[in-house]
């Protein structure tokens, strides 16, 4: 399969000027995809280099590809001058040619290229193109009788220079023997590099579980409800007293995207307790972030390839990129104290699909009888579950456990195993791809269940939307960067005008259901 894209690729002719290429991607399993006749071939590799060769040859019984041309590092820097390259087929990720509408004379130009999918792959989106499925890998495991969508995995790594290792707990999965699968997919129109997953496996105290706060993980026991639940809206004790997916969310500002609000829950004494508490919380966000995030791309548009080039050159820019987003944050938790209501900690996780519990230990000097809480969000980010109180033993410390096979279509490939191993190379997957992990759990004391936690780390490349070039403005870029708090308020009313429609798109857009 090749995906065929148009973008602007900058190069020198008689001077600095934009010519339009027409650019075909391939998988390297597949080269005979590889436009032939085209003048430049560039290998894309799973360390992050690129090689833009010119005059080159595919020899595919040797499993080579040799040129001209330049070889740049992840950041983007090559050394003067063009020289002879030889390329192992098995080293590259992705193949990419480009033909340009017209070429007198030319110097080449690495840089990054942003795939751009057709919308006929996805026409719900032509209505609301910002709503387009998005979902960086996906996780998929039973709960004793269906399989079910746990978690989705380092939602916040939208290119190299923010690759993380993300944490989430599978709250539902329920094993039925000592082995235990994990299927993960890539759904959505986009490129995965999946550097690592395994799962942590922690003793489950009787009747109880175990919740994570940060890298810190609590055996938890006597979870209850609330009692009370004021937001700005009036009670919301129904949609959070219990993770049934009946969650509480409000509108977003029609004039800030930033815009917060307060949310304060009571949960009754506990007069017999005075130990160590925690809250509970189960939510996942709206597609707000999701809004924000492709509109960002959208006024990067056919340049998009550079800006994140840039990005993952320059630290600074990129904590800019990144603090733009921040500026929704996380759940905010407070609690009353004798001078006042002060932070307890926060609720942070990214991601509009799969529901994520986490922990706030709440400090240990309270006053008596109700213990209270406050939330503080952003309106119109959250979809909250669940809010529970509940008691906490000594931490205790989770087994890390590596798939012990891996499979595609039924075939075990014991390379992509061996690739989403720690310190090896990334595993890249594709619209459609699914991969089952398979692991063994180990015995644990306590109960027969262990509780699992779900670690993935890598990055991914959304692909551009051919309705998001129309929008493309490098100024709009520079604002988001140097004004923040501005770029949140200039788009609330375009955030606003497709809201209310945004889910219903979000979800039937998805690229099909990977197998």
């Amino acid at each position: 399969m090749f995906l065929v894209v148009a973008v602007a690729l900058e190069v020198t002719v008689s001077g600095c000027q934009s010519t339009v290429y027409q650019a075909k991607f391939a998988r390297p399993t597949e080269p005979h995809a590889i436009d032939a006749g085209a003048p430049f071939l560039k290998c894309h590799m799973g360390d992050g280099r690129l090689y833009v060769l010119q005059s080159w040859h595919i020899d595919v019984p040797a499993g080579e590809v040799t040129g001209d041309g330049i070889l740049y590092d992840a950041a983007r820097v090559a050394p003067p001058g063009v020289h002879a390259h030889h390329v192992a087929m098995a080293d590259v990720v992705l193949f990419e040619t480009n033909r340009p509408e017209t070429l007198t004379h030319y110097e080449l130009a690495g840089l990054v290229v942003v795939t751009t999918a057709s919308l006929a792959l996805s026409t719900l989106c032509l209505t609301t193109p910002k709503a387009c499925f998005g979902s960086c890998p996906t996780f998929y495991t039973s709960d004793g009788e269906h399989e079910v969508l746990e978690a989705e995995g380092f939602s916040a790594s939208v290119a190299r220079a923010f690759e993380a290792t993300d944490v989430d707990a599978l709250w539902t999965a329920r094993p039925a023997g000592p082995d235990v699968s994990v299927r993960m997919t890539n759904e959505a129109l986009e490129t995965h590099m999946v550097d690592s997953v395994r799962l942590l496996a922690a003793p489950r105290p009787a009747g109880g579980r175990v919740l994570r706060a940060g890298d810190v993980y609590y055996p938890a026991t006597g979870l209850a409800a609330p009692v009370r639940c004021e937001s700005p809206a009036g009670s919301c004790v129904a949609e959070v007293e219990h993770a049934d997916e009946r969650e509480y969310r409000s509108l977003a500002s029609e004039h800030d995207l930033a815009e917060r609000e307060t949310i304060e829950v009571a949960f009754a004494a506990r007069p017999e307790r005075r130990g160590k508490l925690g809250l509970l919380i189960a939510a996942r966000n709206s597609l707000l972030n999701t809004f924000v995030f492709y509109q960002g791309l959208a006024y990067m548009g056919a340049h998009a390839g550079e800006w994140f080039a840039r990005l993952e050159a320059a630290g600074a820019d990129a904590s800019r990129f990144s603090g733009f987003g921040a500026r929704l944050g996380g759940i905010d938790v407070s609690v009353p104290t004798a001078r006042g209501w002060e932070k307890a900690g926060a609720f942070m996780e990214v991601g509009p699909i799969a529901r994520e519990v986490q922990l706030v230990v709440l400090p240990e000097e309270r006053p008596e009888g109700e213990v209270r809480v406050r939330l503080d969000l952003v309106r119109g980010n959250w979809k909250l579950d669940q809010l529970a109180l509940v008691d906490l033993g000594e931490p205790v410390t989770p087994v890390a456990l590596v798939p012990i096979e891996v499979t595609k279509d039924g075939r075990p490939l014991p390379d992509a195993r061996e690739k989403l191993l720690e310190g090896g190379a990334h595993l890249v997957t594709y619209p459609g791809d699914a991969y089952v992990l398979r692991f063994h759990l180990p015995d644990l004391p306590g109960a027969a269940l262990p509780e699992l936690f779900l670690e993935s780390r890598g990055y991914y490349y959304e692909w551009m939307r051919e309705d998001w070039l129309k929008e493309e403005n490098p100024f709009e870029v520079a604002r988001i960067l140097l004004d923040p708090d501005g770029a949140m308020k200039r788009l609330a009313p375009g955030y606003k005008r497709i809201e209310g429609q945004m889910e219903s798109v979000f979800w039937q857009s998805r690229f099909g259901r990977a197998r």
